[in-house]
């Protein structure tokens, strides 16, 4: 008998081709990719639902791809994107800024930093709603986030950008996601309606 999946986790995009309403966005990152011109850490900021970890995951997938398309996409075959895709990936870290939100907690992070990944270009961390931190967090991450090592790609999502210190935001590249429209939403379902029919 096959496993059920609820349709929110099996209808989760897994490339950038797959995400609603963000093309301004997934367009960018699928070039700074193919021209190798990573920024070393990335903003994500938008209201809730709108594709900001979604992206973050498919960034980290990406980028440590083995054979990645010409597009700039992730061939979803290889060694390293089988492990992602089954949450065994050494090279992901996903930190929940509103219950990790202590010194200790990015002190913990910033140790981790320093060591080379074992396998793949990338060690890419994701703090969710970064805004949570504590203003002493935010001071313990800035010289990780001012010198990081060459391997380490920052991913900061928020949906409330205006409670991040200026000097995180001046060392990032901020990307703003945008209300997904109805048009969207309904192509969208019409899709997965007929997959499921």
């Amino acid at each position: 008998m096959e496993k059920f999946v609820v349709s929110a986790r099996k209808y989760r995009p897994q490339t950038f081709d797959t995400v609603v309403g963000q093309s301004h966005i997934t367009t960018t990152l699928k070039n700074a990719i193919k021209h190798e011109q990573l920024a070393h850490a990335f903003l994500f900021c938008g209201p809730r639902g709108v594709g900001k970890t979604t992206c973050a995951r498919i960034l980290a997938k990406t980028i440590n791809c083995e054979n990645q398309t010409k597009e700039g996409e992730a061939c979803d075959k290889c060694s390293s994107c089988t492990s992602f895709n089954e949450g065994g990936s050494l090279n992901y870290f996903e930190l929940d800024g509103a219950s990790n939100n202590s010194v200790d907690d990015i002190r913990e992070l910033v140790t981790q930093v320093r060591f080379v990944p074992q396998s793949g270009k990338y060690k890419v961390y994701v703090i969710d709603e970064v805004h949570m931190l504590s203003s002493s967090a935010f001071n313990a991450f800035l010289k990780t986030l001012e010198e990081p090592p060459p391997y380490a790609i920052f991913i900061l999502a928020t949906t409330e950008k205006h409670k991040i210190l200026p000097t995180i935001l001046s060392r990032c590249q901020i990307f703003d996601f945008k209300r997904i429209t109805t048009n969207d939403t309904v192509e969208h379902l019409e899709s997965i309606c007929k997959k499921e029919k």
